[in-house]
């Protein structure tokens, strides 16, 4: 059991956490154009990806294993993965913390990804030092074909300059298209009727 001030000291840590991994969402979103997701699209075929729900319609999500907005955003969409033909291509990065990259291998060099990915998320929390951290333990060694998978990710992601995540790209209607961060509420729903 905590007392009082552990528990507030806890939660600040937290919150500053969360900021701290957040402050670069807003100028880099604003840079991020239609071009950029076309790009992405088109090379996708070099990424690995893990696939989750199945189906035609296809969100692309680009996410590490330690940031709390990629797990908000996870979570956000558990009502939606697998139903009206959508399925979600997770593409993992290890960048944001020093276990973010043993994490993101455990999961590809998984026998099972997917499930790999779910404990991640479902066992996702904040350590005792307030970093926000996936539940998933980290590889103890990486493959040098994992860590060549894990660079090709990394590349595609760099390729339209982006320093934020969770990224989502996607095809409508109109074209291709991309968002940095969670969006509101309404705002992924929006999102997640248009994609084709």
């Amino acid at each position: 059991m905590h007392d009082t001030t552990t528990v507030t000291r806890r939660r600040a840590a937290q919150c500053l956490a969360l900021l701290a991994l957040g402050a670069a969402l807003p100028a880099h979103a604003a840079r991020a154009t239609d071009q950029d997701a076309a790009a992405i699209l088109a090379r996708l075929d070099q990424a690995s990806c893990i696939v989750e729900g199945r189906g035609q319609r296809r969100l692309v999500i680009f996410f590490d294993p330690n940031c709390p907005y990629c797990h908000r955003l996870y979570e956000a969409l558990r009502p939606s993965v697998g139903k009206h033909g959508l399925s979600v291509c997770w593409v993992v990065l290890g960048m944001l913390t020093s276990s973010s990259l043993p994490k993101a291998a455990a999961m590809l060099q998984a026998d099972d990804p997917l499930r790999a990915l779910r404990r991640n998320e479902d066992d996702y929390d904040f350590a005792a030092n307030g970093q926000p951290g996936g539940g998933i333990l980290p590889a103890r060694s990486i493959a040098p074909r994992t860590r060549a998978r894990l660079q090709r990710n990394l590349d595609l992601y760099r390729s339209a300059r982006l320093a934020g995540v969770p990224v989502m790209v996607w095809r409508d209607a109109h074209g291709a298209h991309l968002s940095v961060g969670v969006p509101s509420p309404a705002g992924l729903r929006a999102i997640l009727a248009s994609v084709r």
